[in-house]
């Protein structure tokens, strides 16, 4: 048994001196009279405590005593994935190569090509939203409903999460996963967006698909103007980033294909690891002490003997086992005393003993896990400590920008440092976002120099092979076709052409219908923004 508030037990001392007090006071107050003048003394001890009793077992009924019961929850079979890639006008945006939805397609190939765990659907949305695959555990499915969609034909060119979360809220299954391959969207009520999630049970993980430099909008006449014939430039909206953290999701924030793909793996599997792992469930037992503070206040003012009394109040409160909340502050005593020893192994399994976690707890844990050399799900339970105190709500941007730099994730870092400063100066947090900057921008120069000797090289090697003299093109035709006749590179060669002949023909085969598009078209004429 735990108690929820055992703070109201502090009450009992001033009720226990109140009584003291009281007793005292009659014992003093005793008239000279002799004893067998008097007639027999109904107002015995008991009579006279037990209104304070009651008031006792009264107060302890505030504290809300709970049994609690933890069960482990596993998820039978693959749990699905219901993938959404943002299909608006600024999707064409060209800040990350070769375009924003590009990317997206290509993330997401990435994925369920080394993804086995998880089934699989695709969306598509802007305005409105498009089921494009349902959930399926063949990857080639979802590749081929992927190449077959054009964003081309979609007339509706803004993006609307609403929309998309009404959508997956109307599918089957108490729990959804829902990545959003998107920058950002439009400016909707984003505590509309999450009241909306929360109803629907939708954990978000956004995939951010656009930087925050930003990217002018191509378009088939040049670029994209409002009203007023000023150049659309769009940026990285930072609703998505908040929408994930507030429904329990994660954020990616990442530059490269490769490092996206993994990144949303490891944040799926530690997010469901952390919040499906367990389920506490209570059952209240307040009405037991306000029940025994009752009978004794009758037992105080009915007219029954005093034994009788003593036995029902005895019954009442044989098999009863009080163990307080206090256990938690022992715990938590113990917890710090093992970090500041640097004892962490020790220290991580106290703080994670503390069910359900408190805050203290979970920050505490947080640290413990930095120290070990885990950030990344150091900065999952950062994230999870909500706080309206600045100070305190500083302090977790700034660890969550030292995790980032641990990971080399240094843009997600520098936006974290940027949070902390927003809330007060910090010498620490100022030092580390120059740091920050400095590193992104030398690797920055690392990749663009990078890229430079790929085209170098490329365009030597083109040039080596105009001066090629007709008898070496010849010789080298000849050996090709030599080299067509060799059983193991033939199969090689061959299997890798059938491969992508099958992943074309397999879209060229399904193309989505004109009925398919009309439904996401649906409602364009309305659009004010087209971006």
């Amino acid at each position: 048994m735990k108690l929820l508030y055992p703070e109201f037990l502090w009450l009992l001392i001033p009720l226990a001196l109140f009584a003291w007090l009281r007793y005292r006071e009659e014992r003093t107050l005793r008239l000279p009279i002799h004893p067998k003048i008097l007639l027999e003394n109904r107002r015995t001890l008991f009579v006279r405590l037990a209104p304070f009793v009651a008031l006792a077992w009264m107060l302890a009924s505030l504290t809300r005593p709970v049994i609690q019961d933890e069960t482990i929850e596993r998820t039978p079979g693959l749990t699905t994935l219901y993938l959404a890639i943002d299909a608006s006008r600024s999707m064409q945006g060209t800040d990350l190569r070769p375009n924003r939805f590009d990317f997206a397609k290509r993330v997401i190939g990435k994925l369920i090509e080394n993804d086995k765990s998880h089934r699989f659907a695709l969306l598509a949305f802007t305005t409105n939203a498009l089921i494009l695959s349902p959930p399926t555990e063949d990857a080639e499915l979802i590749h081929a409903a992927l190449e077959s969609f054009n964003p081309g034909f979609i007339l509706t060119h803004g993006t609307s999460l609403q929309s998309l979360l009404e959508t997956v809220g109307r599918l089957s299954g108490d729990k959804k996963d829902l990545l959003i391959f998107s920058d950002g969207g439009d400016k909707e009520d984003l505590g509309t967006l999450i009241k909306l999630a929360e109803e629907n049970h939708i954990r978000i993980y956004g995939v951010a698909c656009a930087t925050q430099e930003g990217s002018k909008i191509p378009t088939d006449d040049g670029w994209l103007r409002d009203e007023a014939g000023r150049l659309v430039v769009s940026i990285l909206n930072p609703q998505l980033e908040r929408l994930s953290i507030e429904t329990d999701g994660a954020f990616i924030d990442e530059e490269s294909v490769e490092d996206a793909a993994r990144t949303i793996m490891e944040s799926v599997e530690l997010v469901r690891a952390e919040t499906d792992e367990a389920s506490i469930r209570t059952r209240e037992l307040f009405w037991m002490p306000l029940l025994i503070g009752l009978l004794f206040y009758l037992s105080g003012t009915l007219s029954i003997s005093g034994v009788k009394r003593l036995w029902v109040a005895m019954l009442l409160l044989a098999g009863v086992h009080a163990e307080a909340g206090f256990w938690d502050i022992w715990r938590l005593n113990r917890g710090y005393e093992a970090y500041n020893e640097k004892k962490y192994d020790e220290a991580r399994e106290i703080f994670a003993s503390i069910r359900p976690p408190l805050f203290e707890s979970t920050y505490a844990l947080a640290n413990t896990y930095y120290r070990l050399g885990a950030w990344k799900r150091a900065g999952r339970l950062y994230l999870k400590c909500k706080t309206s105190d600045p100070v305190v709500k500083q302090r977790i941007w700034y660890n969550l920008g030292n995790c980032a730099m641990k990971m080399g994730r240094y843009k997600s870092a520098r936006d974290y440092y940027v949070k902390a400063l927003q809330l007060g100066s910090d010498e620490d947090a100022l030092a580390n976002l120059e740091m920050a900057l400095f590193l992104q921008e030398r690797r920055q120069k690392r990749i663009e120099a990078k890229a430079n000797r790929k085209v170098k090289a490329e365009s030597t090697s083109g040039m080596a092979d105009q001066t090629k003299t007709g008898a070496e093109k010849k010789s080298s035709k000849s050996q090709a076709k030599m080299g067509e006749g060799s059983g193991t590179s033939t199969a090689a060669k061959s299997t890798r052409i059938t491969r992508e002949r099958t992943m074309s023909e397999a879209a060229e085969r399904h193309p989505l219908g004109s009925r398919a598009y009309e439904m996401i078209n649906k409602g364009y004429v309305h659009e004010q923004r087209p971006w």
